[in-house]
């Protein structure tokens, strides 16, 4: 089973003004799938998702990026370089998918007479 992951920035959170710097962001809030090779008995490959926020540190006045200027690859690299322990929210995501694929509980009705 080989997963793919791909990141969602669904907002980030700033100060407007912070040490002479403008929309700086020191929070981001983020999606991140993981999908599957996998597909179900529909065709559909096996998709989960976890959502969470990272603050990140204040940035350097030498290597600041304008908030205009920011795309979905600076802030992906600021999570990476982040706290954020991605490599266990994958290994979770990889678990729950495992789980849709081999089921280790399931629930049923009560039968009927």
């Amino acid at each position: 089973m080989a997963n793919t992951y791909s990141w969602s920035i669904n907002a980030l959170d700033t100060y407007p003004s912070q040490d002479s710097l403008t929309d700086v962001v020191y929070n981001i809030h983020w999606g991140l799938t993981a999908t599957s090779d996998q597909a179900d008995a529909d065709g559909n490959a096996y998709t989960v998702n976890s959502i969470g926020t990272q603050t990140v540190a204040a940035p350097d006045a030498d290597d600041y990026t304008a908030f205009e200027d920011l795309t979905q690859d600076i802030v992906e690299a600021w999570l990476e370089a982040s706290d954020l322990d991605v490599d266990a929210i994958k290994a979770g995501l990889d678990a729950q998918i495992e789980e849709k694929i081999t089921p280790t509980s399931v629930t049923k009705q009560l039968p009927t007479a």
